[in-house]
């Protein structure tokens, strides 16, 4: 038979009866309760006795005496001095009610409690839903519960809220689907991951966003490993012991119910061994893409783009990369996303998500912000094949940000900056200029300046003298007279350039410009 905690029994007591108890063992378990007299020899310590014989409560406890004593008495009675031993073992009940009647008001607790055990077994048995289990279970519960798997994922949640529940964490919860993974400090979360990997069974906690109400984290485990938790908070009434008994009793249930499911939530997500082997520069044969591409209902002709996603904390544990790779997957449907080198990656088809695209940006910033993550975008690519390319420009951005720093950082604008950071790194960016073009611009006079942006525009339009006249809206002889003074002050023919030289000289115009 199953053993219910005195926590439960003491909790269900009508609200009639006034009871005052100090024991500090009310994680004790009985199966049934008893009365209990003087003539009594025999005590079997699985029942919970009751007594209105205030000699028991006189005399010294000892291991031949109940485990756990109920002592009814009279409303206003004096019932004597309580032998200070008894403290730790017994409460006390005071009403106006016989004696058999208060009796029968324990049996009938146990009644009920062995009746909801029961039916939540019936349920399990006959392999039904989760949720349905959950949605029965949770009538015995004060508060409202919600299950998530191990990435932080709503999977349900069941019980009635008293009062409102917007600016709560159950609101963020019901709208987005999701541990409230923004309204967790770091620390706090680490904590709770640290108690959860340890095995512990309650975890208590106050988030930033809702400080008014207690929360408690109750992890599910399988074989030892974790596959989910409820979460809960004592928006309807506070946390009791027997509230905690009671949702522990939930957690075993859950658990019995899912562990033939359990593969499920411990399985890794075995394709991304292939994404991760190509952002590591591995070369990829064409048959194995080709199957990759099919599986997934890609082709060949796919435009592709590359997001990494910078997280806001430098060590980041299982549960809550899942938490943020969900998230990016609400934006990201079609793409795959994946947690590489501290950072989340994701690869996505234009098709599906155009950062071009308005509407797509704003939900892409909208995320970041609510996330605190950055995200650098390669430029687009061609092949699936060129991931490490797409990668490598990402790195380059989050090596060298643009400053201020924007939430969305994008290798099509970053790329002069990054080139920048690239060349200083190994010299001072003058050094990489051409002396004559340099020393225009140190001059700081303005006919020089514009020499120098002249023959940058010069250099972009393929030296064609008429599309660069049009473009810096100059007469096509005022420009031709430019560039001759150019030539003159570079010891150079414009007309009569190798390729170095006209890579050499642009550089050096676009960083005087950036200068």
């Amino acid at each position: 038979m199953k053993s219910m905690s005195i926590s439960v029994i003491l909790d269900w007591i009508p609200d009639k009866y006034r009871i005052f108890y100090k024991s500090t063992g009310l994680d004790q378990l009985f199966q049934h309760a008893r009365m209990l007299d003087d003539s009594m020899e025999i005590i079997d310590n699985d029942f919970l006795y009751l007594t209105q014989e205030i000699s028991f409560l006189d005399r010294e406890w000892d291991i031949r005496k109940p485990r756990f004593l109920i002592f009814c008495t009279k409303t206003g009675s004096k019932e004597g001095q309580i032998n200070p031993s008894w403290m730790e073992h017994a409460a006390i009940l005071y009403t106006d009610e016989p004696f058999h009647k208060v009796f029968r008001e324990f049996l009938d607790i146990f009644d009920k409690y062995y009746a909801w055990y029961e039916q939540c077994l019936k349920i399990i048995i006959e392999n039904k839903d989760v949720s349905d289990l959950l949605d029965y279970a949770a009538t015995f519960l004060c508060n409202p519960i919600a299950l998530f798997d191990p990435t932080g994922k709503l999977l349900h949640y069941t019980g009635k809220f008293q009062g409102k529940i917007e600016g709560t964490l159950w609101d963020e919860v019901i709208n987005f689907g999701f541990t409230p993974t923004e309204s967790i400090y770091p620390d706090e979360h680490q904590r709770i991951m640290q108690e959860i990997h340890s095995g512990n069974r309650l975890i208590s906690s106050v988030f930033r966003q809702d400080p008014s109400h207690h929360s408690l984290t109750a992890p599910l485990y399988f074989e030892g490993k974790n596959f989910g938790a409820f979460g809960t908070t004592d928006m309807n009434g506070p946390f009791t012991e027997a509230q905690k008994a009671l949702l522990l009793e939930v957690v075993h249930f859950t658990e019995l119910a899912m562990n033939h499911q359990i593969q499920a939530f411990l399985l890794q997500d075995e394709e991304n061994y292939y994404v991760i082997r190509l952002l590591q520069g591995y070369p990829a044969d064409e048959l194995s893409t080709s199957y990759y591409l099919q599986a997934r209902n890609y082709t060949n002709e796919d435009i592709w783009y590359l997001y990494q996603f910078s997280l806001p904390e430098s060590d980041v544990s299982d549960t809550r990369q899942s938490a943020y790779i969900h998230q990016i997957k609400n934006i990201l449907p079609h793409g795959v996303v994946l947690y590489f080198e501290h950072s989340i990656v994701a690869v996505c088809r234009r098709r599906d998500f155009d950062p071009d695209y308005e509407k797509s940006y704003a939900a892409l910033e909208d995320l970041l912000k609510r996330l605190s993550l950055k995200v650098y975008i390669s430029t687009r690519f061609f092949r699936f094949t060129e991931l490490s390319m797409a990668y490598g420009q990402c790195r380059l951005m989050k090596s060298y940000p643009l400053e201020p720093q924007k939430h969305i950082q994008r290798f099509d604008e970053a790329f002069p900056h990054v080139l920048y950071g690239v060349l200083k790194e190994k010299n001072s960016l003058p050094g990489f200029c051409h002396p004559a073009v340099l020393s225009l611009w140190q001059s700081h006079m303005e006919q020089d300046l514009t020499l120098i942006h002249n023959l940058k525009c010069y250099l972009i339009n393929g030296r064609n003298i008429a599309e660069t006249a049009r473009t810096l809206h100059l007469h096509r002889n005022t420009l031709i007279y430019r560039l001759r003074k150019i030539e003159d002050l570079l010891h150079i023919s414009l007309d009569y350039l190798d390729e170095n030289m006209l890579l050499y000289l642009l550089i050096s115009c676009f960083i005087c410009e950036t200068l």
